[in-house]
């Protein structure tokens, strides 16, 4: 006895139609965690601008960077800023899941910011460990303990660094791909 072939419980979905859904049903997913730990840093913000960790720091004698000091300071709009590009990533995510053109110009435009603020944070992960070598006392550097804490401290800056220059390359070209993808016709086409 020759069973019937059952039909497809869907049709097959046109592959540029499930490659928007893939990536706005994700970008979703990160832009949702996204705000939910921005609401957490404004929570921890306002915990540590009644703790002081800067007076804290220069209270026990230790020289505070002034990148530090600067971030304390703007620690609140910091954090607010993080929450209103989180909540824009969202808006733009949806946007992309409901076909509308504006969401997908705001996914590349968020791709393309993303991937050069990757690259524009090198500078500020060698400048951290800078800092951090600068709050070491100078009579310590001379000892051998010292001379040692500095060689670890070098070896980890460069470990940071390729660390986050290969991240940053490889953000750089998975959003480079994403963009091109988004930018073919049968992608564009999609969108009103």
């Amino acid at each position: 006895m020759i069973q019937p072939s059952l039909p497809p419980l869907r049709p097959p979905r046109p592959t540029a139609a499930a490659f928007v859904d893939v990536t706005a049903r994700l970008s979703l997913v990160m832009a949702g965690l996204s705000v939910a730990w921005s609401l957490f840093q404004l929570l921890l913000v306002a915990a540590l601008g009644r703790l002081d960790p800067v007076g804290w720091l220069q209270r026990q004698g230790l020289p505070v960077p002034s990148a530090m000091q600067w971030a304390a300071h703007h620690a609140l709009s910091l954090t607010l800023l993080m929450l209103l590009l989180s909540v824009a990533l969202l808006a733009v995510s949806w946007g992309l899941l409901r076909r509308h053109e504006w969401g997908r110009i705001g996914f590349i435009v968020f791709l393309v910011v993303v991937a050069l603020a990757n690259f524009a944070m090198l500078p500020l992960v060698d400048g951290m460990f800078a800092a951090m070598q600068s709050i070491l006392p100078a009579g310590f550097l001379d000892s051998p303990d010292g001379r040692e804490a500095l060689a670890q401290m070098q070896a980890s800056r460069w470990t940071a660094l390729i660390s986050a220059g290969v991240t940053a390359l490889a953000f750089a070209a998975l959003h480079g791909w994403l963009v091109i993808k988004l930018c073919r016709d049968e992608v564009r086409a999609l969108f009103r």
